[in-house]
């Protein structure tokens, strides 16, 4: 009777060790899935970082213009009422 008593807890903490071994598994799992979510999403904000930068250089002709310029005439225009307006507008 004590055998089994002795039998049944060894066999109950081998469970429960198996199921802490599944937890850091399935933990590991969720932090390797998020940091792949956070890396997809600064590479698309990358990308489009770029994208909009090489379109504002195609656009207003600033390939050799300042960032510090270029931010002080960016102002300058997103400060013209119709542009307020045109930015303003509900996107379709």
């Amino acid at each position: 009777m004590a055998e089994l008593k002795k039998e049944n807890i060894e066999n109950k903490k081998s469970k429960l060790e198996l199921l802490k071994e599944k937890k850091r598994q399935i933990e590991n799992q969720i932090k390797t899935i998020q940091a792949k979510e956070r890396e997809k999403e600064r590479k698309a904000r990358t990308r489009r970082l770029i994208e909009n930068g090489a379109l504002v250089e195609k656009y207003l002709n600033c390939e050799n213009v300042e960032p510090a310029d270029l931010e002080h005439l960016l102002l300058k225009i997103v400060n013209i009422p119709e542009v307020k307006a045109l930015i303003q507008q509900p996107k379709e």
